[in-house]
């Protein structure tokens, strides 16, 4: 499985966790949403502390399973269900998947026992895959969990939905989409884990124009994750000519 994260610039954190009751993992988190920046940064012990809840934020990651699930922004009405089962939202729902979930079903099974108050009054859809080989996108229309399946061997998601949704919204990402899905096709939907990386930096968004408020987006990273033999294979801000490899307890760094 792979995934790009676009967003404003930022730095990240690569947090492997052990959880006695849970499954190890590795997964990946934007330090800003720590409020961690470039004149904020956790230098200093003191400046450390907020740091302890980043296991709390991954926006991807993969277990010792090899369960692998990333989230992906939708410019849609806020996703917040209000039946009588216990809240959760988007970044504590990945940690709750990663942690307890070792098949995909499993994974699904576990986000239809919570209310879902989407993040940051948000909307968004999770892409998960496991080492079975069973791909799905998990999507909310209009606070009902909809399962989108692979379909004739091809499965992506940028920041629209897939499935039909009786509203209107701001679609986004369908040149990227339609970049990967015509790589797949040719590929025959095979790619190594190299060929991967590359696909992911191919379409990856190098910087847009300054919105109202002055943010300009790109890709922060790309994360490509092994399913069978666990691992993330990672590469910042679009490729410096650095991968770095997470195998649930080892590092290393690649010069390409």
């Amino acid at each position: 499985m792979g995934r790009n994260l676009d967003n404003q610039e930022t730095d990240l954190a690569v947090v492997q966790t052990a959880p006695k009751d849970g499954y190890r993992s590795v997964s990946v988190v934007n330090l800003s949403f720590l409020g961690y920046n470039k004149d904020h940064t956790p230098a200093k012990l003191k400046d450390r502390i907020v740091a302890m809840g980043a296991p709390y934020f991954p926006l991807d990651g993969i277990n010792e399973k090899g369960f692998a699930v990333g989230v992906l922004q939708l410019m849609a009405e806020p996703t917040n269900q209000n039946t009588e089962k216990p809240d959760i939202d988007t970044t504590v729902a990945i940690r709750l998947m990663l942690d307890k979930a070792a098949t995909v079903d499993e994974a699904i099974g576990l986000l239809r026992q919570y209310d879902m108050h989407a993040s940051a009054d948000g909307c968004y859809h999770f892409q998960m895959a496991d080492a079975t080989g069973r791909s799905v996108v998990v999507e909310y229309v209009r606070d009902e969990i909809v399962v989108v399946e692979r379909e004739n061997g091809f499965l992506a998601a940028t920041n629209f939905y897939l499935s039909d949704v009786p509203f209107e919204y701001e679609p986004q990402g369908m040149d990227r989409y339609e970049g990967m899905k015509e790589t797949l096709t040719e590929k025959n939907n095979v790619l190594t884990e190299a060929e991967g990386m590359d696909l992911l930096l191919k379409v990856a968004l190098t910087g847009t124009a300054p919105d109202e408020k002055g943010r300009s987006y790109s890709t922060q990273w790309s994360s490509v994750y092994n399913l069978s033999s666990p691992k993330l294979t990672l590469c910042a801000d679009r490729g410096n000519g650095t991968t770095y490899v997470f195998s649930l307890g080892e590092t290393t760094g690649s010069t390409d």
